[in-house]
């Protein structure tokens, strides 16, 4: 996790400036040329005073601008109060931050757990990792599901990264695709299509390496899970035989409560009996 306070640089300065090119800099300069509402006052009373005195505008269409003005001023704050509540909702989370070059303008991308949220100029700026984005820098939010499925995918690229040429195989390398096989096998089932969605390529190259290594005489069924039986497809007849099975076990179930209660009356019929004898 990122401290409380800016890093330093490497020129031994405190780093304020967002890791994005596209980002606090450049933000800053259109802050200081947004039109505030003192402003718009002034340009409206500079309007007013040269003013064609012979067609004057409307008192109507001043309070008409001025309405407009504000009602587009109080959007502007809405949607910085909502960046905020999204940046803040984010402390905790996996993201996938576009990052901007400032010098060559290329983009690349950093991926990260947010660390925490500040604000300068009533904007979000979100840390990670001791480097600072703006909210416009945030690409995608990570589920857990996708982190762990993203860092098999890249464990297993590096596993098989080095493999020369599938024309130079040879069981020298017998132990790096049964290590890899291994390793796709421990994937549930979301990671293995996220494999097949992403890394269709690498999973291909590495059914070639086995099938050309199989051929050289390397067995494989230590790392090959051994494939489940189909169960047979259910019936309706089964179904039906399930249904009228439990609807018989009821029945039974019925028949017995209703002797045993016809048994108890009986018996108490007869002690009845036997007491009015008496008397």
């Amino acid at each position: 996790m990122g401290s409380l306070v800016a890093p330093i640089g490497e020129d031994g300065k405190l780093q304020t400036r967002s890791t994005s090119g596209d980002s606090l800099s450049s933000k800053s300069k259109k802050d200081n040329s947004t039109i505030d509402s003192d402003m718009f006052l002034s340009l409206l009373v500079a309007e007013m005073q040269n003013q064609d005195p012979l067609e004057p505008t409307s008192n109507t269409e001043w309070v008409s601008q001025y309405a407009t003005f504000t009602q587009v001023q109080k959007m502007s704050e809405m949607a910085e109060s909502v960046d905020l509540l999204r940046a803040n909702d984010l402390v905790g989370k996996e993201v996938i931050m576009k990052v901007t070059s400032e010098s060559t303008g290329d983009v690349s991308y950093a991926r990260g757990t947010v660390d925490f949220i500040t604000v300068e100029n009533g904007k979000p700026i979100i840390w990670i990792d001791d480097k600072q984005y703006s909210m416009s820098d945030l690409d995608t939010v990570v589920s857990g599901d996708y982190s762990s499925a993203y860092d098999k995918y890249d464990t297993l690229t590096a596993m098989l990264k080095g493999l020369p040429n599938i024309k130079f195989a040879d069981k020298s390398y017998e132990n790096v695709i049964k290590g890899a096989l291994k390793y796709y096998n421990t994937m549930n089932d979301y990671e293995k299509n996220f494999m097949a969605t992403y890394g269709s390529d690498l999973l291909k190259s590495l059914s070639e390496w086995k099938e050309k290594l199989t051929k050289l005489g390397v067995d494989f069924s230590d790392v090959t899970p051994n494939e489940e039986e189909e169960e047979d497809p259910v019936t309706l007849d089964d179904i039906m035989k399930s249904f009228n099975t439990k609807m018989d076990a009821i029945i039974d179930k019925l028949n017995l409560l209703t002797n045993t209660e016809g048994d108890k009356d009986t018996e108490d019929d007869k002690d009845t009996e036997g007491d009015k004898d008496t008397e």
